[in-house]
């Protein structure tokens, strides 16, 4: 028996985002995902360059060559952000998420890195096919928080493992059965991130068409808060034949043209109306071409004298401009962290600085010395410095985090020196009993049981050692 896909795909922008970051391919032999993120720093290229290599590597293959292709698709894909990322430093933060199938007509070859979800639809059950590589996630696998919960988590957006140049960011790869009968979907976390498991189970009944418009509405009823990309399919009976189909910012962008070394963008990213003149200075010419004459030679010497000095005083501005302009700094965007270019004092009211990248962890969980370095601006004199500082940041996050939740654990527990004895009095503490259950000090700080969110070491210059009073 011969076994083929039958899928639909549907990609929007939702009801709060500008654009679309999200990417999707799909084909008779592939059905995949990308959600960008970055925002200013360009998520929609990210998606774009992942789907590019992943539908270059579409094709025939069977059993471990699906992984083996899945593995390089993401493996240039990370080169190609990492090159972009060099190139420009604005992109500094750009990544996408990967999640996806390839199928062989027998079985299916999982990708998956970051936190869009495949799942698989059988006899009224909806099961999970892909791990989210977040923080929450890891705190549902141990039970602490629940799914319902984690959807309203502060950290829901903290992403442990992504497409976004950096090569120990590898995907999960994996050969997972399908029988004849099964639906397949596969989704950005505009929907699976919005809704729980149980919400979209109920939907899942139904031709491909009524269930796609069913789950598109129960996101955007959710809110609409993110980009929504959904991917449907059913194992049928057949040939594996059928259209292939490019959605989202990867619809937008020129998958098939070379990448433009000058600006690192792709070349459709530049609009028709943006386009270049042949002689950028003929506007400039005209602008200052002289409308009189005749006019007396000492009013030319004087308007001389006064353009000088205003080119002397402009460009003494300027350089002072573009000096701030080559600073960083890290400070609150909001409630979180962000990496700032220029400076953060204003001149006459004018602000001199630029959020440049956001980072979700929030200022309020940082131990109090460090919310007061982040309100009081960190300095760094680079993009990279200002990210290592971020990621040391991060880190004493997650640390306090876990701290906060091992006290709130020990104060929940009863203790023993509380216990009455038969007489209904309290026996005194024995001095040489244990001690009583306590916030883990500065030298014993929790770490979490979970994988720390960078593996960038925390740079000893950047961020002072300090009491860790969570």
């Amino acid at each position: 028996m011969s076994l083929a896909l039958r899928y639909r795909a549907h990609s929007e922008i939702g009801l709060v985002r500008k654009n679309n970051q999200d990417s999707a391919y799909v084909s008779p032999t592939m059905l995949v995902v990308a959600d960008g993120m970055g925002g200013a720093a360009a998520g929609d290229l990210a998606s774009a360059v992942a789907i590019k290599e992943l539908r270059a590597v579409d094709g025939d293959h069977t059993g471990q060559e699906m992984l083996a292709a899945f593995d390089r698709a993401i493996s240039n894909a990370t080169e190609q952000v990492s090159l972009l990322v060099r190139s420009d430093p604005t992109l500094e933060g750009m990544g996408t998420t990967v999640c996806g199938v390839m199928f062989d007509g027998e079985q299916l070859g999982l990708a998956n890195i970051g936190d869009s979800r495949a799942y698989r639809f059988r006899d009224g059950a909806l099961t999970r096919l892909s791990r989210d590589h977040s923080w929450v996630q890891t705190l549902v696998d141990e039970g602490r928080i629940t799914e319902a919960e984690a959807l309203e988590h502060p950290h829901r957006s903290l992403i442990l493992r992504v497409v976004n140049g950096q090569s120990q960011h590898i995907p999960d790869l994996e050969l997972a059965p399908v029988e004849l009968g099964d639906r397949l979907l596969i989704c950005s976390d505009g929907l699976c991130g919005a809704v729980t498991d149980a919400q979209i189970e109920a939907l899942m009944t139904g031709d491909l068409e009524q269930v796609m418009q069913q789950l598109v509405q129960l996101a955007l009823n959710a809110g609409g808060l993110d980009n929504i990309t959904i991917v449907l399919a059913d194992v049928v009976e057949g040939e594996r034949t059928g259209p292939s189909e490019v959605l989202g910012s990867a619809a937008i962008i020129d998958l098939d043209g070379p990448f433009d070394t000058t600006t690192m963008r792709l070349p459709s990213l530049l609009k028709a109306d943006e386009a270049p003149s042949a002689d950028p200075l003929v506007g400039e010419r005209a602008r200052y071409s002289p409308t009189t004459s005749g006019r007396p030679l000492a009013w030319l010497k004087t308007t001389l004298v006064v353009l000088l000095a205003l080119v002397v005083a402009a460009g003494g501005g300027w350089a002072w401009y573009s000096y701030t302009q080559r600073q960083y700094y890290v400070g609150p965007d909001g409630q979180t962290l962000g990496i700032f270019r220029g400076i953060p004092e204003p001149l006459f009211n004018l602000p001199l600085n630029t959020l440049e990248v956001r980072d979700p962890t929030r200022v309020d969980d940082l131990p109090p010395y460090y919310q007061e370095q982040v309100r009081s601006y960190i300095r760094a004199s680079s993009m990279p410095a200002a990210q290592d500082v971020v990621s040391a940041l991060r880190t004493k996050a997650l640390e306090c985090i876990a701290q906060r939740e091992e006290r709130a654990r020990a104060t929940q527990a009863p203790s023993p020196s509380s216990s009455a004895t038969p007489d209904g009095t309290t026996p005194a503490s024995s001095p040489t009993g244990s001690a009583p259950a306590s916030s883990p000090s500065s030298s014993q700080a929790v770490t979490p049981s979970s994988p720390a969110p960078s593996s960038t070491p925390t740079p000893a210059a950047s961020i002072p050692p300090a009491p860790e009073d969570c």
